[in-house]
């Protein structure tokens, strides 16, 4: 199981960046150079720190039963409703924050929202002390103020370059049922309205020095209370002290002010579709932003006073940390952290109960179907483990071309947990890797199943197989479907466990396991999987009840058109390249040497495509380029990317070879690749490219089809952080005179979901 990385590892890059910046003494002005190259757009963009929430996910630990093997386990229903005041609380903080982001990017609001910020993290750093010691902080709070106390937190704290601050609480109230009563209402916004009072005296305190009189707002974030239920609290006589610490809190001159300046339910997005923030909800939004915010200007604030401000706050100085399910702190700042660590989170080996129980079970012939990211592949490497501890040799199957790379991954998690993991009383077994291709070759399941029955000892044999389909409208399927069946008639004790995510003619020889629940992918990647479930034999993902580690970050949108553009599809696209390649610089990807779990690095990068024309360049025998490398590989290399192809080749010893490579990400590249030769495997940062291959055309295969394909196979091998390259769609307009075919004019754009 992978460990938590620790703080120090995270702050490596601000170490980095300061020995770039060659400093040898620190000033303020270091300080916001750090700022600067941290958050390049700081002065033109809004900024949420850290960005992405990541929830706080109540895991239990256990042990996979005759493996040793420690795994962390989803919580039953029971524990959860234990830990739901933690849930809500994330949940909310969740959906302000998607609110807030989606306001200041339509908005272009040049801010920088920061969650989460515990006073004593303020300004803490022990190798800044020389420079921070004297400055105000928490601890330096004059007496008159001191019975405020000197621990706490901002829930939120927008810091904005025209209108100065605004401290906000988030109160989860009202999510159940039970909480929506007025009286539980009343309780929270009273205690809200406190810590309100408290962080606003402690927010002024911090930037005395550099900012004095600054303008600090206040508001309550309420998303599921309503401003209806809100306004029937205030006007209530019986509440007539709370009416009045509200208005005093917030500056407002009566109760209709004072709710107009509250962010309540209907300023926010639906709560079952909180990252989908319509128009209608911008709107509402902004109204309220615009009472809250915009109805003033602090005309003190320059652009050196603002990034002074931000440094105090979330530069290198001030902790910057998110919650970890164990002790250890981590530091997320920027994007590319927020993607390295929820990535990490997703790669830790969690299960269900349903799975712990079908370890605990242990039946001899399986097929484990379900959506992609359901732990399919996990539950192989662990049953293989356990059966090489029981001292029997394990049999890996590739049965076609396609499935190659992820087979050849659990081979090497095999090989790995047996040097890594303890000695077993008994001898363990070995692990062989065999393949064939059921797809071309008929033959091929004749000679698995002569080959498996020599493998056979003591009427046992132990055999995997990942990315299984037995569809029988497929040529593929029959023949896996036979090897299936002839295994189980001829071999006394058989023990065969497969998977896939097609669910259609699974032999009944097999004990089918329906996984739905989503372990692997964050869900602003599962959002753009999803919607195709429908139109394939798959089973759709379910509600755990279980929070995810975080939403994830948005889907970049890059648009495959304008002048510097060129060829029919991304693949053919230098440009594309040069675009990804920018995206992967603003993420920081490659930045270090050090590979560390808290940085990305090339090998964390997918290029996916369908077409059939990918290739890196090709070279005679004397090393002369025959055929230049595919656009976007090229435009990928021109910008100083280290770039693996894994395309279609004729040599299939060197494809076989480039499979190996790819499966056990052995070198440091951005591996640009066939998408069906991934299937199964995994990457923090995925691009997809919309292409075609001629195949499909030849096969008349609508653009819906290809569009289900990408999803389903292209966009699952992505965890975390998502970047789809579309080409704009071809327009027809028809005059009584002209009919003209033309495209969207706009040029490669950035956008989130």
């Amino acid at each position: 199981m992978a460990s938590s990385t620790s703080g120090e590892d995270t702050r490596g890059n601000l170490v980095d960046i300061m020995k770039q910046l060659s400093l040898d003494a620190l000033t303020r002005d270091n300080l916001v150079d750090v700022v600067k190259q941290l958050y390049p757009d700081a002065l033109t963009h809004t900024y949420v720190v850290p960005p992405v929430h990541l929830a706080r996910v109540p895991y239990n630990k256990d042990t996979v039963p005759s493996t040793d093997q420690e795994v962390l386990v989803l919580p039953s229903s029971e524990q959860l409703q234990q830990q739901q005041a933690n849930i809500q609380a994330d949940f909310a903080q969740q959906h302000v924050l998607h609110n807030l982001q989606q306001l200041g990017d339509s908005g272009n609001e040049v801010m920088f929202v920061v969650s989460e910020l515990n006073f004593k993290d303020y300004l803490n750093k022990p190798f800044y002390a020389k420079h921070t010691g004297k400055l105000p902080k928490p601890a330096s709070l004059p007496k008159e103020l001191r019975h405020h106390g000197k621990q706490g937190d901002f829930d939120i704290l927008v810091i904005h370059r025209q209108y100065g601050i605004m401290i906000g609480e988030i109160k989860s109230v009202g999510k159940t049922e039970a909480s929506r009563a007025d009286t539980e209402v009343v309780k929270v916004i009273g205690k809200a309205v406190k810590q309100l009072d408290k962080c606003e005296v402690h927010a002024r305190h911090m930037v005395s020095d550099i900012a004095p009189g600054l303008t600090v707002r206040k508001t309550l974030f309420l998303p599921f209370v309503s401003h209806t239920q809100l306004r029937r609290i205030l006007n209530d006589k019986n509440n007539s002290k709370l009416q009045q610490a509200v208005c005093q809190s917030l500056g407002a001159a009566n109760t209709a002010e004072a709710i107009q300046l509250c962010c309540c339910s209907d300023q926010l997005s639906q709560p079952a579709s909180y990252w989908h923030v319509t128009p209608a909800v911008l709107s509402q939004l902004s109204t309220w932003w615009q009472h809250r915010m915009a109805c003033t200007v602090d005309t003190r604030l320059t652009d050196q006073l603002y990034l002074d401000i931000v440094a105090r706050f979330i530069g290198p100085a001030t902790t910057v940390s998110v919650p970890c399910y164990n002790s250890v702190r981590v530091e997320v700042r920027t994007a590319g952290q927020a993607v390295a660590e929820l990535g990490r989170r997703l790669a830790l080996l969690v299960l269900t109960l349903q799975q712990l129980d079908l370890m605990s079970r242990d039946p001899p012939l399986v097929c484990i179907t379900g959506a992609p990211g359901t732990g399919k592949t996990v539950m192989l490497v662990l049953q293989g483990l356990r059966w090489l501890r029981q001292g029997h040799d394990v049999h890996v199957l590739s049965t076609v071309y396609n499935t190659r790379a992820v087979n050849t991954s659990i081979t090497q998690q095999l090989e790995m947990s047996l040097s890594a993991g303890p000695t077993p009383s008994l001898t363990p077994g070995s692990v062989s890797f065999h393949r064939y291709n059921f797809w071309d070759r008929e033959a091929d399941v004749e000679q698995a199943v002569t080959d498996l029955l020599a493998c056979v000892k003591n009427g046992h044999l132990h055999v995997l197989i990942d990315e299984a389909s037995f569809d029988s409208r497929s040529k593929h399927g029959p023949r896996l479907t036979r090897l299936v069946t002839r295994l189980a008639q001829q071999v006394p004790h058989l023990y065969l466990w497969c998977a896939g995510t097609n669910n259609r003619d699974i032999p009944p020889a097999l004990q089918t396991q329906v996984f739905t629940v989503p372990l692997r992918s964050a869900p602003a990647v599962l959002r753009e999987i999803q919607p195709v479930i429908h139109r394939y034999p798959v089973h759709d993902y379910s509600d755990s009840g279980v929070p995810a580690p975080g939403d994830g970050l948005s889907v970049i949108r890059l648009s495959h058109h304008g002048n510097a553009h060129t060829g029919r599809w991304p693949v053919d696209c230098a440009q594309c390249g040069q675009d990804i390649a920018a995206v992967l610089r603003r993420l920081g990807v490659g930045r270090s040497a050090t590979n560390s779990p808290s940085r990305l690095s090339y090998r964390d990068v997918f290029v996916l495509t369908r077409s059939g024309d990918l290739h890196d360049d090709v070279t005679n025998e004397a090393g002369r380029v025959t055929s230049p490398a595919s656009g976007v590989v090229q435009g990928l290399k021109d910008a100083g990317v280290p770039v693996s192809v894994l395309g279609y080749q004729d040599n299939r010893a060197r494809w076989e070879g480039a499979v190996q490579d790819v499966a056990v990400a052995a070198t440091d590249t951005v591996t640009v690749a066939v998408y069906g030769y991934v299937t199964g495997l995994e990457r923090r940062v995925v691009a997809v490219l919309q292409d075609r291959h001629q195949r499909d055309d030849d096969a008349g295969r609508t653009d819906e089809v290809i569009d289900l394909l990408v999803r389903l196979i292209a966009v699952s091998r992505c965890t975390t952080q998502l970047i789809m390259v579309r080409t704009p769609p071809v327009t027809t307009t028809t005059t009584p005179s002209l009919t003209t075919t033309t495209t969207p004019t706009t040029t490669t754009t950035h956008t989130t979901t």
